[in-house]
């Protein structure tokens, strides 16, 4: 009897998976929208909180590999990120919390003491890495992050 218990127990596999809403996109406890319409840095960032997000956060190089594969897929468009030097110049914040940013990608000559370049976003000329511009320019789309929920289902293997 204890085999067959240890054998059906072995069948059920139980594991967490990202779950976001629809439009949104899972990566690793995270989930993203590509969202529409150009927009300037604070409009972005009310683009996404509207939708219960920020605007993205990226923690790793791992991450922003995953969100350039995924705008290369939606063609030469930039999109904005959620961090600013407006505090101090050269010293990248993320916006919402107000915590350093640890890991950064900006082309070479950017992300530097650029007076009335304060934000940054994704530029497909530069293979998506990141550049410094003016906060102002309504040019660019929201990239908006939110926490993704956990969820668990049970999936029967064999």
């Amino acid at each position: 009897m204890k085999r067959l218990i240890s054998l059906l127990f072995c069948l059920v596999c139980i594991y967490a998976k990202t779950c976001c809403d629809d439009g949104w996109i899972g990566y690793k406890g995270s989930c993203y929208l590509f969202g529409h319409g150009l927009h300037t840095f604070t409009t972005a960032e009310q683009y996404c909180r509207q939708r219960n997000g920020h605007l993205v956060h990226v923690n790793t190089a791992e991450e922003n590999t995953f969100l350039t594969d995924q705008m290369r897929d939606r063609k030469d468009r930039a999109w904005w990120l959620g961090i600013t030097d407006e505090g101090s110049e050269g010293v990248w914040y993320w916006f919402d919390t107000n915590t350093l940013a640890e890991f950064t990608d900006f082309h070479p000559g950017d992300g530097g003491p650029h007076i009335i370049e304060d934000c940054a976003v994704y530029d497909p000329s530069v293979a998506y890495q990141w550049v410094d511009i003016s906060c102002e320019k309504q040019a660019y789309l929201p990239l908006c992050e939110a926490r993704s929920s956990d969820c668990t289902d049970a999936v029967v293997v064999g």
